[in-house]
This record gives structure tokens, sequence and C-alpha cells, in this order.
């Protein structure tokens, strides 16, 4: 059986090992998709009690890093920062649990494993990218979701999903819409909500704001640092907007 690449990183803010914050042009970051659907009540209650904000990411490559990505360079690290700023009465931590081309059956043990050792409040699950390029069946994943999602809510935690990155290459090769309709039917049930990361970084690309395809090869690894850093900067204004807390 091929092993599973896990990486366990606890991310403070305080590290060195932090990705570059956006530049002075800024993200654009639509509000229309870093508002969840639902509250995160989870989230809500621990920040009002000043409770510690346990946050577990699991994903693959964009999430642990690889390829590309180094693990000092995801999104998660951005995150962090934004949500450390905007909750100062609050210990906010996140630890990070995947690895490059895992699929959502993959990090069901992960997620699961998580909530017993860490009990967080927030569980941010990427997935779909590596089953679209896999062209795997979609009720696979959707399956090991809801399975996990039952076990997020017994803990008393929230869940956002969070779909696919955008790329031009993933758009022509592979069929998404399997995939995407899925990951919307689990977002849309009680206690979890999606993060539409392919909308959002769609938009950037196509605006010409942030996109690593088109960047010359010289400036790439300094896009892709700032796409992640956009997107963590992103997802911390969505957790904040679920809990009605305003982004600094």
């Amino acid at each position: 059986m091929r092993r599973l690449a896990v990486l366990l990183v606890l991310l403070f803010a305080s590290h060195a090992s932090v990705a570059a914050p956006p530049d002075a042009e800024g993200c654009g970051i639509a509000s229309a998709l870093v508002t969840p659907t639902k509250p995160l009540d989870a989230l809500k209650a621990a920040i009002a009690a000043r409770r510690d904000v346990g946050i577990l990411a699991v994903g693959s490559g964009a999430t642990a890093g690889g390829g590309s990505i180094q693990a000092g360079n995801a999104y998660p690290i951005r995150m962090l920062e934004v949500l450390k700023a905007a909750l100062p009465h609050s210990d906010v931590t996140v630890t990070v649990r995947g690895g490059r081309g895992l699929t959502a059956v993959e990090m069901l043990p992960l997620v699961e494993s998580g909530l017993k050792q860490i009990s967080p409040v927030v569980v941010l699950w990427q997935t779909g990218t590596v089953e679209a390029i896999r062209a795997m069946r979609a009720d696979r994943m959707r399956n090991a979701l809801r399975t996990g999602l039952g076990a997020i809510r017994a803990a008393g935690a929230d869940l956002v999903v969070i779909d696919p990155q955008f790329t031009r290459a993933l758009r022509a090769n592979t069929d998404l819409e399997p995939y995407e309709a899925e990951l919307q039917q689990v977002g849309g049930l009680a206690g979890a909500n999606l993060f539409h990361r392919f909308e959002l970084t769609r938009g950037w690309a196509l605006e010409g704001r942030i996109d690593p395809e088109r960047a010359p090869k010289e400036a790439r690894e300094r896009v892709l640092d700032r796409l992640n850093a956009c997107a963590g900067e992103a997802l911390a204004h969505y957790l904040l907007n679920g809990v009605g807390v305003a982004v600094p």
C-alpha cells in the first residue's frame, strides 16, 4: 500500500517562517465569497468564552505544503496571522495534517484522529482536486466528507469544506462539475459551510490580479506566495464573518 505522507505542524504568528503578506495592491477579496451561508457556532462560542481556538486544517499539497508550495508558505499561516490580530483575547493555533496527492477518503482518518488529539473548534477540509485529476468517483469523496462531518459535529466543532483552486489546466483537463456539486451538497448540511476557493482564485486570475500560470518564470514563485497569502487572508475573513467579528 502506498505510504501516506502526513504533515503535522503547529503554526504560531511568532514563527519566523511565515508567508509574506500581500503587497500594497491588495488581494481584491469579494465579500460575497468570504461570507458563510451559516454561522460558525462552535467558533463563536469559543471566542465569546475566551477559550482556546484550535483549528485543524486537513488537505493535500495546497494546505500542507507540497510541490512548489513550501509548508512555510501554505495559506494556513497567513490565515493564522489575520486571526491572531482580530482575536487578541483568544489563543489561536492551527494544526495542519495532510500531504500531496491525498484524497478525501485518505484524509478521513487524519480528521478523526485530529478531533481526538487536539479538540479543534473548526475543521478546514480542503479536497476535490486529486479526485478530479484522477477521475475518481465523486460519491466516495462525498461519503468520506459526510462521515467526517458526523464526527466533527459529535465533537462540537464546525466544518468548513474548501473546494479546488482554479487553474486553466485543471479546468481544461478535468470534469470538475460532479465534485463541485458534491462539495456544495456537503457544505449545505447542518454544521458545515463551503469556502469557494475556486471562484475566488478564478476571479483573481481572470482579472490579472494574481495569475501564476501567466506569470513570467522568474516571478512565478513570488506570485505563488502572493496567491497563498491572499487565500489565507480570505479564509480568515470567512471565519471572522462567520462569527460577526470585524476584520482588522
